[in-house]
């Protein structure tokens, strides 16, 4: 089994480097996309539900979130 170097949960952060942002307009957004999937406070959002979300491929998203 390889190990991946590319996360699968998403978070404010990497919205805000994404994005450019501040990280009050990005924690907004990060509730819209769970008000959108329908998830509870503390369920983390995934790379594939911000990549819907967002209309960006996941390709694109990807680079963003190495650790």
């Amino acid at each position: 089994m390889q190990k991946s170097d590319i996360r699968l949960f998403f978070y404010t952060s990497d919205l805000m480097r994404i994005s450019g942002k501040c990280e009050r307009s990005c924690r907004r957004t990060m509730k819209k996309m769970r008000d959108f999937f329908q998830l509870e406070s503390y369920q983390e959002l995934t790379l594939y539900q911000v990549s819907e979300f967002l209309k960006i491929p996941a390709e694109h998203i990807s680079p963003y979130l190495k650790a």
